[in-house]
């Protein structure tokens, strides 16, 4: 593990950081996780940190439950935490700096984080739907659902919760977009 981002004393999100200098990506990142990184620790242990980031300059997949390397390893499930670009994946280019600066200037930062951990991550309680069992499923918002839902409220909060409903349905009516429309973090 390279970082790791703690909150009084606590630890909240984990990093494996690779770069084009030494020639690994986000992929040796994950491979990392899953083979090195034992979940019986304390630091990887379910519900101990928010998120697990591997993070390169092109992209950034996270995981919220690490499963070992045991034979559960592949269900360690990373997902994409990237902006998306082109109406694909992926990040945009960045004039500034490495297409994932975003994380460290826009989603990691203090005011960021704690609106992360206090409106968005949460442990849930998942039954299956076959067996009937419950297990506990720890959720962290992916940035397509953060940057969603941030700019619903920023439109509702500039122009009135019935305003934003008004324009938003009748968006494919009007070439006027509804203030949502297009809204990144």
């Amino acid at each position: 593990m390279d970082l790791c981002q703690f909150i009084n004393g606590l630890p909240v999100a984990t990093f494996e950081l690779k770069n084009n200098l030494t020639k690994q990506t986000v992929d040796d990142a994950i491979t990392q996780y899953k083979r090195d990184r034992d979940p019986r620790e304390t630091l990887f242990a379910f519900g101990r940190c928010v998120v697990h980031f591997a993070v390169d300059d092109q992209s950034v997949p996270m995981c919220t439950a690490l499963k070992g390397s045991k034979g559960r390893a592949l269900a360690s499930w990373f997902l994409p935490f990237n902006q998306g670009w082109n109406d694909g994946a992926g990040n945009p280019p960045n004039p500034d700096g490495i297409k994932t600066d975003y994380l460290w200037r826009r989603i990691l930062t203090p005011a960021g984080l704690t609106d992360i951990l206090e409106n968005y991550a949460q442990v849930v309680d998942e039954i299956n739907p076959k067996t009937g069992r419950k297990r506990q499923v720890q959720v962290f918002p992916r940035y397509h659902q953060l940057d969603g839902v941030r700019c619903l409220l920023a439109a509702v909060s500039a122009h009135g919760c019935s305003n934003v409903t008004r324009r938003s349905r009748a968006i494919n009516d009007s070439p006027k977009p509804s203030p949502a429309t297009h809204c990144s973090m």
